[in-house]
Protein backbone atom coordinates (compact mmCIF):
# COMPACT_ATOMS: atom_id res chain seq x y z
CA UNK A 1 0.00 0.00 0.00
CA UNK A 2 2.69 2.32 0.72
CA UNK A 3 4.37 1.49 -2.49
CA UNK A 4 1.07 2.67 -4.46
CA UNK A 5 1.44 5.89 -2.60
CA UNK A 6 4.95 6.54 -2.94
CA UNK A 7 4.31 5.74 -7.00
CA UNK A 8 1.28 8.02 -6.94
CA UNK A 9 3.39 10.92 -5.05
CA UNK A 10 6.10 10.47 -7.75
CA UNK A 11 4.17 10.62 -10.82
CA UNK A 12 2.14 13.36 -9.32
CA UNK A 13 5.58 14.64 -9.01
CA UNK A 14 6.75 14.26 -11.89
CA UNK A 15 3.71 16.01 -13.73
CA UNK A 16 3.81 19.17 -11.68
CA UNK A 17 7.02 19.58 -12.42
CA UNK A 18 6.99 18.56 -16.68
CA UNK A 19 3.67 20.70 -16.82
CA UNK A 20 5.25 23.92 -14.93
CA UNK A 21 8.27 23.64 -17.54
CA UNK A 22 6.03 23.10 -20.87
CA UNK A 23 4.32 26.29 -19.43
CA UNK A 24 7.15 28.39 -18.84
CA UNK A 25 8.41 27.61 -22.34
CA UNK A 26 5.51 28.43 -23.81
CA UNK A 27 5.65 32.07 -22.26
CA UNK A 28 9.32 32.09 -23.57
CA UNK A 29 8.18 31.24 -26.87
CA UNK A 30 4.91 33.56 -27.14
CA UNK A 31 6.76 36.75 -27.63
CA UNK A 32 9.25 35.21 -30.06
CA UNK A 33 6.40 34.11 -32.36
CA UNK A 34 4.73 37.24 -31.84
CA UNK A 35 8.12 38.82 -33.32
CA UNK A 36 7.79 36.15 -36.50
CA UNK A 37 4.29 36.81 -37.12
CA UNK A 38 4.82 40.89 -37.39
CA UNK A 39 7.37 40.40 -39.31
CA UNK A 40 5.34 38.45 -41.81
CA UNK A 41 2.50 41.28 -41.85
CA UNK A 42 5.23 44.04 -42.35
CA UNK A 43 4.21 45.50 -39.04
CA UNK A 44 6.83 48.19 -37.07
CA UNK A 45 4.97 48.28 -33.82
CA UNK A 46 4.04 44.56 -33.46
CA UNK A 47 7.93 44.24 -33.95
CA UNK A 48 8.60 46.63 -31.31
CA UNK A 49 6.03 45.35 -28.92
CA UNK A 50 8.18 42.17 -27.73
CA UNK A 51 11.36 43.74 -28.09
CA UNK A 52 13.31 45.46 -25.53
CA UNK A 53 14.06 49.34 -26.56
CA UNK A 54 16.91 50.28 -28.09
CA UNK A 55 18.53 46.79 -28.44
CA UNK A 56 20.44 45.55 -31.62
CA UNK A 57 20.26 42.97 -33.95
CA UNK A 58 24.06 41.28 -34.83
CA UNK A 59 24.85 39.05 -37.63
CA UNK A 60 27.95 36.98 -38.50
CA UNK A 61 28.19 37.05 -42.23
CA UNK A 62 31.44 35.75 -43.90
CA UNK A 63 33.77 36.51 -40.53
CA UNK A 64 32.16 39.93 -40.60
CA UNK A 65 30.02 41.18 -37.74
CA UNK A 66 27.43 43.68 -38.86
CA UNK A 67 25.06 45.51 -35.92
CA UNK A 68 21.90 47.16 -36.87
CA UNK A 69 19.18 48.70 -34.53
CA UNK A 70 16.24 47.16 -34.14
CA UNK A 71 14.66 50.32 -35.54
CA UNK A 72 15.91 50.65 -38.22
CA UNK A 73 15.25 46.69 -39.17
CA UNK A 74 11.83 47.43 -37.88
CA UNK A 75 11.70 50.44 -40.57
CA UNK A 76 13.57 48.04 -43.60
CA UNK A 77 10.91 45.19 -43.05
CA UNK A 78 7.64 47.59 -42.75
CA UNK A 79 9.48 49.41 -46.15
CA UNK A 80 9.54 45.99 -47.90
CA UNK A 81 8.15 46.17 -50.71
CA UNK A 82 9.74 43.12 -52.95
CA UNK A 83 6.72 40.76 -51.84
CA UNK A 84 5.63 38.41 -48.75
CA UNK A 85 8.14 37.74 -46.37
CA UNK A 86 8.68 35.03 -43.84
CA UNK A 87 10.98 33.76 -41.04
CA UNK A 88 10.38 30.65 -39.84
CA UNK A 89 12.48 28.55 -37.11
CA UNK A 90 12.76 24.92 -36.57
CA UNK A 91 13.33 23.05 -33.70
CA UNK A 92 13.89 25.26 -31.34
CA UNK A 93 16.44 24.44 -27.98
CA UNK A 94 14.78 26.49 -25.15
CA UNK A 95 17.30 27.54 -22.02
CA UNK A 96 15.75 29.38 -19.21
CA UNK A 97 16.97 30.40 -16.16
CA UNK A 98 14.59 32.16 -13.68
CA UNK A 99 14.37 35.50 -15.53
CA UNK A 100 16.82 34.59 -18.88
CA UNK A 101 16.18 32.52 -21.57
CA UNK A 102 18.05 31.72 -24.90
CA UNK A 103 16.27 30.46 -27.92
CA UNK A 104 18.76 28.82 -30.15
CA UNK A 105 16.79 27.66 -33.65
CA UNK A 106 17.87 27.22 -37.23
CA UNK A 107 15.86 29.43 -39.44
CA UNK A 108 14.79 30.14 -43.29
CA UNK A 109 13.81 33.75 -44.52
CA UNK A 110 11.80 33.54 -47.95
CA UNK A 111 10.64 36.36 -50.21
CA UNK A 112 7.65 35.61 -52.42
CA UNK A 113 8.39 31.99 -50.34
CA UNK A 114 11.49 31.53 -52.08
CA UNK A 115 14.59 31.23 -49.91
CA UNK A 116 16.35 34.22 -49.51
CA UNK A 117 19.25 33.10 -46.64
CA UNK A 118 19.18 30.84 -43.66
CA UNK A 119 20.83 30.27 -40.57
CA UNK A 120 20.76 30.48 -36.85
CA UNK A 121 19.06 32.44 -34.60
CA UNK A 122 19.91 33.13 -31.41
CA UNK A 123 16.89 34.81 -29.39
CA UNK A 124 18.01 36.14 -26.09
CA UNK A 125 14.70 36.99 -23.57
CA UNK A 126 14.44 38.72 -20.26
CA UNK A 127 11.40 38.61 -17.70
CA UNK A 128 10.87 42.19 -17.00
CA UNK A 129 7.48 43.40 -15.18
CA UNK A 130 6.13 39.75 -15.06
CA UNK A 131 6.76 39.91 -18.87
CA UNK A 132 9.37 37.88 -21.55
CA UNK A 133 10.41 40.33 -23.75
CA UNK A 134 13.27 40.06 -26.48
CA UNK A 135 16.31 41.77 -25.43
CA UNK A 136 19.02 40.46 -28.26
CA UNK A 137 19.11 38.63 -31.49
CA UNK A 138 21.55 37.40 -33.23
CA UNK A 139 22.55 35.50 -36.39
CA UNK A 140 24.37 34.14 -38.97
CA UNK A 141 22.55 34.52 -42.06
CA UNK A 142 24.18 32.99 -44.90
CA UNK A 143 22.86 32.55 -49.12
CA UNK A 144 24.34 28.63 -49.17
CA UNK A 145 23.60 25.60 -48.29
CA UNK A 146 19.60 26.80 -47.07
Amino acid sequence: MNLRIFAFAAITLGCSWACRAADQNAQVMEPVQRFFDALGRQDKNGLLAVLAPNIEITSVQQNALHRLSIEKLADAIAAHRGGPIAERIYQPQLHVDQDLAVVWAPYTFTINGRVDHCGTDVITLGKLQDRWLIIGLSDNERKDHC
